[in-house]
């Protein structure tokens, strides 16, 4: 039996992309799903999704830019299921445009929704996962950040390098407690709807033109993410603290 079976697990952002194949790996092992996201179709497909793969699950239309929203989602996910084992933070947004032609409102969406999201869902995830005695958090950042940065995503790269350095810092706080925090970069995960796949739509480029960008030639499996975000949530993870785990088929190393 998995050691997923009946965990409690919040997958912020799981209306599509990454969000989307995260809740579905995580129901494929028996665990309870609580799926948020503002966009209540993709959110709702999600949960008959979750549910066709036999597991239980939970639709929570939550925007992570506002606190009592995030506080809500918690509080109805201990309700409905007793306790909060893991949860993957990965609810963002990208707005694509060079720097000069930027705006205040789109810096105010990339760092509320990117950076602030995170910051209230790890707020109120760890305070339930105290009570637990532990748990897990994997919070989904990118290549585009502190690691390497991109035309056009200036804001978004911002706001990611903040989810960066905001990992290792409360990693360090709630290890004492049990709670393990970590990141992820991803980069070319075939998973329709998340940023790269937005990214390749703009520019008018193919998947199979897209993977040769990558030295492994070719774009990553959903699998090949969400082995990485089950291996982070598990018992076997407990010592990798503050780490940032780059997802990407040699784009970085290249």
């Amino acid at each position: 039996m998995s050691e997923f079976a009946d965990k409690v697990v919040i997958v912020t952002g799981a209306a599509r992309g990454l969000g989307r194949v995260t809740a579905l790996a995580f129901a494929g092992e028996g665990a309870r799903v609580v799926i948020s996201d503002i966009d209540r179709a993709g959110g709702e497909e999600t949960l008959e999704m979750v549910r066709q793969a036999g597991a239980q699950g939970l639709f929570l239309p939550t925007d992570v830019r506002v606190e009592s929203e995030v506080e809500e989602m918690v509080a109805k996910t201990v309700e409905s299921y007793g306790r909060l084992d893991c949860a993957v933070n990965n609810a963002g947004v990208v707005r694509f445009a060079p720097i000069d032609e930027e705006t205040g409102e789109s810096f105010d969406l990339h760092v509320d929704t990117n950076l602030r999201g995170v910051f209230h869902c790890m707020k109120h995830e760890i305070r339930q996962m105290k009570k637990n005695g532990g748990g897990a958090i994997v919070n989904q950042s990118s290549v585009t950040g502190s690691l390497t940065g991109n035309p056009t995503e200036s804001l978004y790269a911002a706001s990611k390098g903040g989810v960066d350095g905001l990992t290792k810092s409360v990693a360090l706080e709630v290890a004492k407690h049990g709670i393990s925090v970590n990141a992820i970069a991803a980069c070319g995960i075939d998973a329709p709807g998340d940023v790269f796949h937005q990214w390749m739509e703009r520019e008018g480029i193919s998947a199979e033109e897209a993977g040769k960008m990558f030295p492994i030639g070719r774009l990553g499996q959903a699998d090949e993410l969400t082995a990485a975000v089950l291996f982070l949530c598990s018992e076997k993870a407990r010592f990798i603290l503050g780490h940032l785990l780059v997802i990407d088929g040699g784009w970085i190393a290249r």
